[in-house]
């Protein structure tokens, strides 16, 4: 029982741990795409259910490892922009959410195929030490400005008990011993959420039903508009880093090298969670290296806990109170997870680019791929809005820049010269 009762406390904290993401996605993605509150909650609730569904698919089939997989960044920012396009061109976005559904089963499809024909196993190559390295400090950097942007959200009450429970995750990390530290994202959530309970500050969303089913193609049949099929495709390709990078962030966090074929399923599976994603009018999942910081920071290397936290996360997508309890945490608190988890996976990538000796090429590589992806997450999102949809929705993001440009620098632009033949 004692057991059971850890194995279940383990459960929630990778629910917890998970959660900042998972819940800010369908919120931007819903006002995007003008969706009313109701409509927004059922995307919330299917992105649970998606999150769960696909995690539970990579640990079968795919990868085999660790790792959440849920809704990508790049995904929806993609949705956000090429819902501001829409809006400008005159297109109804009740078409945009159609569209999205087509192009995401396109780009699914297109996903599961090159995982099949181990198309990592061909492209490995590609992804030193220094490219892993720079993707996952991006990753870690991204995540840690949604992190403070969400601090920052919820008026002076809330910003200081998001900023108490950081403290607390941080002190019980370094401080706490035995349970007190393999729970310390758990307590310390519990405990901002109660602070925030007293203070007037935790909003109960209205609960209508208390058990629903998916819907197959929520917003009508499936439309192929051009520029969105052909920039979620090519988003998909680009996200082979982030696939890649991610596994990479597990290895080193369990401290063991997995196959190759490993990766090529993690792809494959990673694809038929977005064809399912297009199919449910979900948003696009891959695989959280942010999961490697939550190992890296506990040490838990357990199967269970991580295949329990799956079914929750589905039974949160089934049963709308679960959901909805789920939703209350407020999102300073969420935030304030999330700065460490960009932290842990920010050092993670640090660890990987000095696994090899910098000398001045690698300089270059390693400092113009982080200031490019870094300058273009500065960027103003008005700076694309001349930018056709399909190559915005690469161009805006910060971590796909950042990765391509250190893999051009590595094998194109600085390529080491092979030595001659005497």
């Amino acid at each position: 029982m004692k057991k059971q009762g850890l194995v279940t406390l383990d459960a929630l904290q990778w629910i917890v741990y998970h959660i900042g993401v998972v819940i800010s996605a369908p919120v931007v993605v819903g006002n995007a795409l003008g969706m009313d509150a109701a409509e927004i909650g059922k995307l919330s609730q299917l992105t649970f259910f998606l999150t769960g569904v696909a995690s539970l698919l990579q640990i079968w089939l795919g990868h085999g490892g660790l790792l959440i997989e849920g809704p990508a960044a790049p995904w929806w920012a993609a949705i956000v922009i090429l819902a501001g396009i829409a809006s400008a061109m005159g297109r109804p976005l009740t078409l945009v959410r159609t569209d999205v559904e087509g192009a995401l089963i396109i780009a699914g499809l297109a996903m599961a195929v090159l995982g099949s024909i181990g198309f990592i196993r061909w492209a490995r190559a590609l992804f030193t030490c220094r490219v892993t390295g720079i993707l996952l400090m991006l990753l870690g950097l991204q995540i840690g400005g949604v992190g403070i942007k969400g601090l920052a959200a919820g008026g002076v009450k809330l910003f200081i008990i998001g900023l108490l429970v950081l403290m607390m995750v941080i002190y019980l990390n370094l401080n706490g011993r035995g349970l007190l530290k393999s729970s310390a994202f758990i307590l310390s959530v519990v405990c901002g959420w109660l602070l925030a309970f007293l203070a007037g500050e935790v909003k109960w969303p209205g609960i209508s039903r208390w058990f629903s089913l998916p819907t197959l193609l929520p917003w009508g049949p499936p439309t192929l508009e051009t520029g969105s099929v052909a920039s979620f495709t090519l988003l998909g390709l680009l996200l082979v880093p982030n696939v890649v990078g991610s596994i990479a962030a597990l290895e080193a966090a369990i401290n063991e090298r997995l196959p190759i074929k490993k990766y090529d399923r993690g792809l494959a599976a990673s694809g038929a969670a977005n064809f399912l994603a297009g199919i449910f009018g979900g948003i696009g999942t891959i695989p959280f290296a942010i999961s490697a910081g939550l190992i890296s920071l506990t040490g838990n290397k357990s199967r269970q806990p991580f295949i329990l936290a799956c079914v929750i996360f589905i039974a949160m997508g089934l049963f709308p109170p679960l959901g909805a309890l789920a939703g209350s945490v407020p999102q300073p608190v969420a935030a304030a997870v999330l700065l460490v988890s960009g932290c842990s996976l920010a050092m993670i990538g640090l660890r990987d680019v000095m696994r090899e000796e910098i000398a001045l090429r690698e300089n270059f590589i390693v400092g113009l791929g982080l200031l490019s992806g870094i300058g273009v997450m500065l960027l103003p999102h008005s700076q694309w809005e001349q930018v056709p949809g399909w190559l915005a929705a690469i161009l805006s993001n910060g971590v796909i820049v950042g990765t391509l440009a250190s893999i051009l620098l590595e094998h194109v632009i600085l390529r080491k010269s092979r030595p001659g033949i005497s």
